[in-house]
């Protein structure tokens, strides 16, 4: 008799996953695992583990939880000699929102965790058919590297499936139809977990929703972020099998005394012992290299991950990656309003919730969640010296929160500068005088995601921004502003703006003003023929909501006269 396909999953947080495939193939032989050290601390996580974890070991299935399990480290965590022939990983993620403030940081880091992983599984993988399997969403693939992290640990790509396929496609080694063992169950009606799990709203629909799995965050119910659930869009299954004409996997992980490099991520640190400590601990978060350099943990966990860590930081380098660094406020070119220190009864608090405490130094300036977003979303709020972008980032004790003013909008070549928000993101890169109406330009101005293009109602806004800039380097009281260029707000680009000192409603020179936009349109679908010479949109000089349809003066105007149409022309 030919025994049951052995599964072991790694990192399934609420072990719904485990309990999805169990149920949806009740022959096979599914071993669950998971980072968090017992079952009480799981049940704290998610609020349906309880019941998961009873139905999966208990009632119905008889399967196993192995609890403290590293993905980066399997054999020696999961303390057993058996033999797995396929080992899962959905979703991966190191959960350190420090890693928000660089993206490069982040896929670097990540990239490392996926190596790491890909060389431990090997250790507990069966001969022959084994394979090797991980779920990534978006552009995590590509940013992430894993086809390269793979590859450098002797594995080669065998499958590749959206979440949307059945899994009989990736997950039997006939890739293919089902095993004449393995025959899929039906879906029991109280499986299902709430319809947002099924429906594909949070990114991606999943084949074994149906059969319960929900997609979870790594902080679980204790996440206090502004979305609950992860979008994970796009994702896709990636199974590997040991490339036999590969050795690299086999390289030693012991190095001698002069190696700086790491064989199995290939990334540099300064210093032999560094290069230790990293493989000791692969997917430990960079903050606690840092709280061991400072000397001060706050928590027994800290204080246990750092005892085996160097006194001082390594500094690590790697392959660069496509995702561009996340610009940053320099705070030394910042005017400081509140600097404060987070004291013990703080530690593990969120960053949105302390800033507004009465008895916190910040509270002075923020009154509300509301304006705590905003003064993060504008960088002016710094955690140890570095600009803060997560709102629900947790802080540690002695880690340091500073409030600056709102910073200033530097104009291309010199000149004066005001205090705005958004200013290390929004750049007036060009200004053009007119030749005809003396104090009339036209300025061309980057745009951030985030910011409105046209308004007077708030001095967030493009227009109001522009107008104040100007006046401040124009020396004068009163200028006049008029968006040339809409962009919605969730865009990033060039706008054009004219600047005038006297209002810009009857100005000649904006009638005969010309403006050709370059832009690119990510398209889902078959592209039409006509589009291979371009196409061209003919935009109303008036902007209208295309969800509200206006009157026109005279009622009986063609459509392509109509202010609520954009008419477009195939040339």
């Amino acid at each position: 008799e030919t025994p049951p396909l052995r599964l072991l999953t790694v990192g399934d947080g609420d072990i719904s996953f485990s309990l999805s495939l169990k149920r949806a193939y009740p022959a096979i032989s599914v071993t669950a695992s998971t980072l968090v050290e017992s079952p009480t601390e799981l049940c704290k996580l998610y609020n349906n583990a309880a019941e998961n974890s009873a139905e999966f070991v208990q009632n119905c299935w008889k399967e196993q939880i192995i609890y403290k399990v590293d993905a980066t480290n399997l054999k020696e965590t999961i303390h057993d000699d058996k033999k797995y022939d396929m080992i899962l990983f959905n979703h991966p993620h190191l959960g350190d929102s420090s890693l928000l403030q660089s993206e490069s940081l982040a896929a670097q880091r990540h990239h490392s965790l996926l190596a790491h992983y890909f060389h431990s599984a090997q250790d507990i993988l069966s001969d022959g058919q084994g394979r090797i399997h991980v779920c990534l969403s978006g552009n995590q693939p590509k940013t992430w590297n894993v086809m390269e992290a793979a590859t450098n640990c002797g594995l080669k790509c065998v499958s590749q499936e959206s979440t949307s396929c059945p899994i009989s496609k990736w997950l039997f080694p006939s890739n293919g139809d089902d095993c004449q063992n393995y025959h899929l169950a039906e879906a029991k009606s109280h499986y299902k977990p709430p319809r947002k799990f099924r429906n594909g709203k949070l990114g991606s629909k999943h084949f074994l929703a149906r059969y319960g799995y929900r997609h979870r965050r790594t902080e679980g119910d204790l996440f206090q972020g502004d979305a609950k659930e992860m979008n994970v869009q796009e994702s896709v299954n990636f199974v590997f099998a040991v490339d036999d004409e590969k050795t690299t996997c086999n390289l030693p992980v012991e190095m001698d005394v002069n190696t700086t490099t790491c064989n199995i991520c290939r990334m540099q640190f300064d210093s032999n012992e560094h290069l230790r400590a990293h493989l000791r601990t692969p997917a430990l978060p960079d903050v606690s290299y840092k709280s061991c350099r400072e000397g001060n943990p706050t928590t027994e966990d800290r204080n246990e991950k750092c005892s085996s860590l160097p006194t001082s930081a390594p500094s690590v380098s790697a392959k660069p990656t496509t995702v561009p660094t996340t610009e940053s406020i320099d705070i030394n070119d910042a005017t400081v309003l509140v600097e404060a220190t987070v004291e013990k009864k703080y530690d593990s608090k969120r960053l949105k919730n302390i800033c507004r405490q009465a008895d916190f130094p910040l509270s002075e300036y923020i009154k509300s969640k509301s304006q705590c977003e905003t003064a993060i979303k504008n960088g002016r709020v710094f955690v140890n010296r570095l600009v803060a972008f997560d709102t629900g980032r947790l802080l540690r004790e002695n880690d340091i929160v500073t409030l600056v003013k709102e910073e200033r909008i530097q104009a291309a070549g010199g000149g004066s500068n005001e205090q705005v928000a958004n200013a290390s993101v929004i750049k007036f890169v060009q200004e053009i005088a007119s030749t005809q109406t003396p104090g009339l330009s036209i300025v061309i101005a980057n745009k951030p995601v985030g910011v409105r293009c046209v308004g007077s109602f708030a001095s967030s806004t493009l227009e109001m921004k522009a107008q104040k800039h100007y006046e401040c380097s124009r020396g004068v009281e009163k200028l006049f502003c008029r968006p040339l260029t809409k962009l919605d707000t969730g865009c990033a680009g060039l706008c054009a703006l004219a600047i005038s000192p006297e209002p810009l409603e009857q100005q000649a020179d904006l009638d005969s003003l010309h403006i050709c936009y370059n832009f690119t349109v990510l398209v889902h679908g078959q592209v039409p023929e006509t589009w291979k010479d371009g196409i061209y949109a003919k935009v109303p000089t008036k902007g209208v909501r295309q969800w509200k349809r206006q009157k026109t003066e005279d009622s009986g105007a063609d459509d392509h006269d109509s202010s609520t149409t954009l008419s477009t022309t195939a040339i």
